[in-house]
């Protein structure tokens, strides 16, 4: 009957049927363990299909084996699966499946970063490197300046993957965090991405008549502050911060006095006047900050996220994603992330030629390879470029 259907499904709509049978012999190469999540029974999944990132949910599986079967038999475009644990994960409604703790997990995606090139220079659904790179200095920010310093996570309890689209999720195991309530959570994401903060509490008082400030050593938020300040300053980046071109070149020339005294907490040294500094403050927070799924802006109100939705579903780590045909990889571990390229390193598909004829599509690089701009285009692309664009809806296939 499977068979029968993917037949039929070809016939009625060749590109889904083209990309399901490509999906289909990723699982099929795939050992079970490789797209299994941890304690695989308490978990909750979602399916979606060609059209819809989640169609339905409250499935569950017993083993990782189980899994494997029904991914090759059915090959949903999507699956995702639950951060949270349960004693009956294909209980409904929700209060049924008896929730036993869950993971911190973050999703953090380049559309969550005021980049001037995405929706611009760009269609937002076609990331450029510029995106892909900035969100992993993102993640490795998030990692490297928050979980571990400030809330004491080993790497070894933090693991990484790539969504499969634009962005990373970041997830946290370990007991403590596994029974962290809905509030609790959302307190680490309100302080991870700065809501509420307060700029001008970052400085104390004067003493024989200096203002008294962080120093880059100062734990927590005020050291973040002092430390991105001369990073910003150091590099000649002030000015992309909002910091008018006078000042900013006048920090620039005074540049070894401002670093000793800020190193010291003497943030005279940093002569503006209170509100040019108040602004400058505010600046160095956001940047500072991570913009994580379900945060605005630094002081906007927080909308519900994967952090601290404890009932939320996540991409399945190593599933395909059916906006791009690409893997939402596991990385190896978090030090392997500042190597790690998606746009090589997530695509699983072959080089066999594909002729297609394509919709609009900008500059894309995948393996090492440039493809594009395209517009109404027949041509012939390698397999992993032709299921990108197919599944962007910008190909169809062309005989």
């Amino acid at each position: 009957m499977a068979d029968e259907a993917q037949a039929q499904l070809s016939i009625a709509n060749p590109e889904e049927g083209f990309a399901r049978r490509l999906f289909q012999s990723y699982y099929e190469r795939c050992q079970p363990e490789q797209v299994a999540p941890p304690d695989i029974s308490q978990r909750e999944f979602g399916l979606g299909t060609w059209d819809k990132k989640i169609e339905s949910r409250h499935m569950a599986f017993r083993d990782s084996q189980a899994l494997k079967s029904y991914l090759v038999r059915n090959t949903p475009f999507y699956i995702s699966y639950s951060a949270a644990y349960y004693e009956f994960p294909d209980g409904r409604p929700m209060p049924r499946k008896g929730w036993m703790g869950a993971d911190l997990v973050f999703d953090l995606d380049a559309d969550h970063l005021e980049l001037e090139c995405l929706g611009k220079t760009h269609p937002k659904k076609f990331p450029c490197e510029k995106c892909l790179s900035a969100v992993k200095e993102e993640t490795l920010k998030l990692i490297e300046e928050f979980l571990v310093p400030d809330f004491g996570f080993s790497k070894d309890e933090i693991s990484v993957n790539f969504s499969g689209n634009r962005g990373y999720h970041v997830h946290v195991r370990n007991g403590t965090v596994r029974e962290l309530s809905g509030w609790a959570r959302r307190e680490i994401a309100d302080y991870i991405s700065g809501a509420g903060l307060n700029g001008k509490s970052l400085f104390y008082s004067r003493f024989k008549g200096k203002l008294e400030g962080p120093t880059p050593e100062t734990p927590g938020w005020h050291g973040k502050i002092a430390k991105r300040f001369l990073q910003l300053l150091q590099a000649g980046k002030l000015a992309e911060f909002g910091v008018e071109p006078v000042i900013a070149k006048r920090l620039q020339k005074s540049m070894a006095k401002v670093i000793e005294g800020v190193g010291r907490g003497n943030w005279d040294t940093v002569r503006m006047t209170g509100p040019e500094k108040d602004h400058l403050v505010e600046k160095l927070i956001g940047s500072a900050a991570i913009q994580i799924e379900g945060m605005g802006k630094v002081g906007d109100e927080v909308d519900v996220g994967v952090t601290f939705d404890v009932s939320k579903l996540i991409r399945l780590p190593n599933s395909l994603h059916g906006e791009t045909g690409l893997a939402a990889k596991k990385v190896a571990s978090v030090d392997a992330l500042a190597s790690f390229e998606p746009m090589n390193d997530a695509v699983v598909f072959s080089d066999a030629p594909v002729r297609v004829k394509t919709g609009e599509a900008p500059v894309f690089i995948m393996k090492n390879q440039t493809f594009g701009p395209y517009k109404n285009q027949e041509l012939e692309l390698p397999e992993f470029a032709a299921v990108y664009l197919i599944c962007k809806r910008e190909a169809n296939l062309w005989k």
